[in-house]
C-alpha cells in the first residue's frame, strides 16, 4: 500500500471511480521493499479509514458504478472457466443441498498422481488464501518468517497482525528472489519459523530457476520449514516448472500452495490446495475453515478442470500472446517491463501512482499501482488481446 494521507485517498476514490468498492483491497496489496513495524501500523490505521469510505460507497446505487473497458487489476483469467468445468458445475447443482464428502478423494488422487505425493499429503481449501492465512497464524508463533521483498504480502500482513516478526533479504537486481542470501540468513538465524517464497513472484512476475529452487529446498528444509506459493505456476510451460511435489513425497518439510483462481478461472468459485507433510497440515488445519468450506459444486467443477489440459494450454498460450504484445508495446514507447512469467506485468512509470491509476480508470481501464523503493510502478493484469490493446491505447493517452 502506498503512503498517502486520508485526503489523498478520498481524492483517489473520486478520480478512480467506485470500482474498488467491491474488491476487498487488502487481497491485492503486495509487500513494500522494506519492513518498518511503525510504518506498517500507520498504514493499517490509514487503511481502516479507507475501508470505512469504501463501505459507504457500497451503499450507492449500482448504476453509479463506472463501466470498465478492461478489467486488469486482479490477475483474473479473462477466458473464464473451461467448458468442461462449466458442464460439471451445472450438473453438480443437483447436489447443491449436500456437503462434499467422498468427492475430495477423487481430486486428491488426481493431484497426488500428478505431483508424486500421497493423498494424505494434500489438503483442499477455498482458494489458496485460506492456506496462506493459516500458515501465517501457525508458523509466526514459532519464530520469525523470512522472505524477499517485494512479494505477495497477505501472509506477511497476517503474521504481523498476529505479533509475528518478518525478516527480509533484498531482492536481486532484476527483482527476483535471492536464494543465496535467503539460504545464508535461514541457516544462520536461530529459531526461524518459516521461509516464504512466491514463485512466480507477485507483483514482479519473476521466477526462480527450477534446479536452484529444488536445491535450496534440500539445503534449507531440514532446518527451517519452507512455504512456496505457486499460485501462478500454471502459466509456465510444463517443462519449465519446478517439480517440487517429489520433495514433499520424499518427506522434506516444504509446503506447496496452489490455487484454481488463476489459470483455471476459479477466482469466484474458490478452490485451492496445499501439499505438505501430514504433521505440517495438522499444524495449520486448526486455523483454516476446513475442507468443507469448499462447496460440492465447486469441487466437481475443479475435478473436470484439473483434467482439462487442453483448456489450460489454451489459456496459457493466449496469456503469453497478450503478455508479449503488451511488453513489446511498452518497450516501443520507452518503458521497461520486468520480464514476467505470470499473467501480469510490472513496470516503472513516470507519474505518481494514484494520479496515474485515477487517469487510467478515467479511460475505462482498471490497473494497480505501487511504490517500490520510492519508484512508482504499474502492475497490469493480462486480459484478452483486445483488452490489452485497450490498455495500450489508454496508456499512451495518459502518459502523452
Amino acid at each position: 500500500m502506498n503512503d498517502c494521507t486520508s485526503s489523498s485517498r478520498r481524492t483517489w476514490l473520486r478520480n478512480a471511480g467506485l470500482l474498488t468498492a467491491g474488491l476487498g483491497l487488502t487481497r491485492w496489496q503486495e509487500a513494500r521493499a522494506s519492513f518498518v513495524p511503525e510504518s506498517v501500523m500507520a498504514e493499517q490505521r490509514l487503511f481502516g479509514e479507507f475501508a470505512q469510505q469504501v463501505a459507504q460507497l457500497q451503499q450507492l446505487p449500482p448504476d453509479t458504478m463506472p463501466v470498465l473497458k478492461a478489467r486488469l487489476f486482479a490477475n483474473e483469467n479473462p477466458h473464464g472457466i473451461a467448458p468442461s468445468a462449466k458442464a460439471a458445475l451445472e450438473k453438480a447443482t443437483t447436489l447443491g443441498n449436500r456437503y462434499a464428502w467422498m468427492e475430495f478423494a477423487q481430486l486428491k488422487k488426481l493431484i497426488a498422481d500428478a505431483e508424486g505425493v500421497t493423498p494424505k499429503q494434500i489438503m483442499m481449501s477455498p482458494g489458496s488464501s485460506d492456506v496462506l492465512m493459516a500458515t501465517a497464524a501457525a508458523f509466526s508463533q514459532r519464530g520469525p518468517i523470512l522472505t524477499c521483498r517485494p512479494t505477495y504480502d497477505d501472509l506477511l500482513e497476517r503474521a504481523t497482525a498476529a505479533k509475528g516478526q518478518i525478516l527480509t533479504v533484498p531482492s536481486t537486481a532484476d527483482m527476483g528472489y535471492d536464494l543465496a542470501a535467503l539460504k545464508a540468513k535461514a541457516l544462520s538465524t536461530p529459531g526461524l519459523g518459516l521461509v516464504y517464497i512466491v514463485n512466480p513472484n507477485n507483483p514482479t512476475g519473476t521466477i526462480v530457476p527450477p534446479a536452484e529452487l529444488a536445491q535450496f529446498c534440500r539445503d534449507v528444509a531440514p532446518t527451517v520449514p519452507i512455504l512456496i506459493d505457486e499460485a501462478y505456476i500454471d502459466f509456465l510451460e510444463p517443462a519449465d516448472r519446478p517439480v517440487l511435489g517429489k520433495l514433499v513425497g520424499e518427506g522434506l518439510n516444504i509446503m506447496l500452495a496452489r490455487t484454481f483462481s488463476k489459470i483455471h478461472g476459479f477466482a469466484g468459485l474458490r478452490l485451492g490446495y496445499v501439499m505438505a507433510q501430514p504433521n505440517m497440515l495438522a499444524q495449520i488445519k486448526p486455523y483454516t475453515n476446513g475442507e468443507f468450506a469448499v462447496s460440492i459444486t465447486t469441487l466437481m467443477a475443479g475435478i473436470a478442470s484439473y483434467q482439462d489440459q487442453a483448456w489450460q494450454t489454451f489459456c496459457r498460450t493466449e496469456n503469453a500472446k497478450a503478455r508479449d504484445y503488451t511488453t513489446k508495446a511498452l518497450k516501443e514507447i520507452g518503458y521497461e517491463p520486468i520480464p514476467s512469467y505470470a499473467n501480469f506485468i510490472l513496470f516503472p512509470i513516470k507519474m505518481k501512482t494514484k494520479l496515474f491509476e485515477g487517469q487510467m480508470f478515467g479511460q475505462g481501464v482498471g490497473i494497480q499501482t505501487r511504490d517500490i523503493d520510492r519508484q512508482p510502478y504499474c502492475r497490469v493484469s493480462i486480459g484478452t488481446m483486445d483488452e490489452m490493446k485497450t490498455f495500450v491505447d489508454a496508456f499512451k493517452k495518459v502518459v502523452g
